[in-house]
């Protein structure tokens, strides 16, 4: 059985850090790696039966904050009022998912393909959040580590290989988006940042020890649309 969504952020999120479950769980002063274990495999909820205390010492390891890890697992964190200590307050999660199948692997400087059975599921808040309508959402799987920038590794927002990212179709792109786009002159599908500049489409890996990809409008490039959500790989 596949662990569950929230679970697979927080694992991809620790070895993004560079960090074993060990240092994790010694960094937070509070977790042991016992529990770091049963977290990534799905049988510690970290909301519901992890404790504030020692979430708030995972995520600080971690390098989120609440809004980055509600972003990140699809958790929709609340507070409200708890009946036990004076001032205490409890976390609670609700949580909805939008499952979409995954299209094909986007080139991010690896070849590579993803099956067709593969399933993704999205947070519908997040969908939200962007104005995006699951209608018109496509996911792709995400191959290579071209957009994992050299200064910025620990950073939530960096897309990395095995990721999977959803797409907008509907959207128009803007300057700096990261986008999935057809290249036809070589025949794949990629996901860079996206500029123009005079007659040419500019596609900027985040890696800038790796040369662009430079496009004449006229060559047979289409834009699918800009990445509005990222996460890692979750089966259905």
């Amino acid at each position: 059985m596949n662990p569950p969504y929230w679970a697979i952020a927080i694992r991809q999120q620790r070895q993004r850090q560079g960090l074993s479950q060990s240092q994790l769980a010694q960094a937070s002063g509070l977790l042991n790696q016992t529990e770091v274990s049963r977290l990534e495999r799905g049988l510690i909820h970290p909301t519901l039966g992890l404790g504030a205390a020692k979430l708030r010492a995972l995520l600080q390891v971690l390098g989120w904050n609440l809004r980055e890890f509600s972003e990140a697992t699809g958790l929709e964190l609340t507070f409200s009022e708890s009946p036990v200590p004076e001032g205490a307050r409890r976390m609670e999660a609700r949580l909805r998912f939008v499952t979409f199948p995954v299209q094909a692997a986007v080139w991010a400087g690896q070849e590579g393909s993803a099956s067709m059975e593969e399933l993704a599921s999205v947070p519908l808040e997040d969908l939200r959040k962007l104005g995006a309508q699951p209608e018109n959402v496509v996911v792709f799987a995400v191959n290579g580590d071209c957009m994992v920038s050299e200064g910025v590794r620990a950073i939530s927002q960096s897309i990395a290989p095995g990721d999977r990212v959803a797409v907008d179709t509907a959207r128009m792109p803007r300057a700096g988006d990261v986008v999935v786009a057809w290249d036809g002159q070589n025949e794949v599908l990629l996901i860079k940042r996206y500029r123009e500049e005079g007659e040419h489409i500019v596609f900027y890996p985040a890696r800038r020890s790796l040369p662009p990809v430079v496009r004449h409008r006229d060559d047979p490039v289409k834009i699918i649309g800009p990445v509005v959500w990222r996460g890692g790989p979750f089966r259905g």
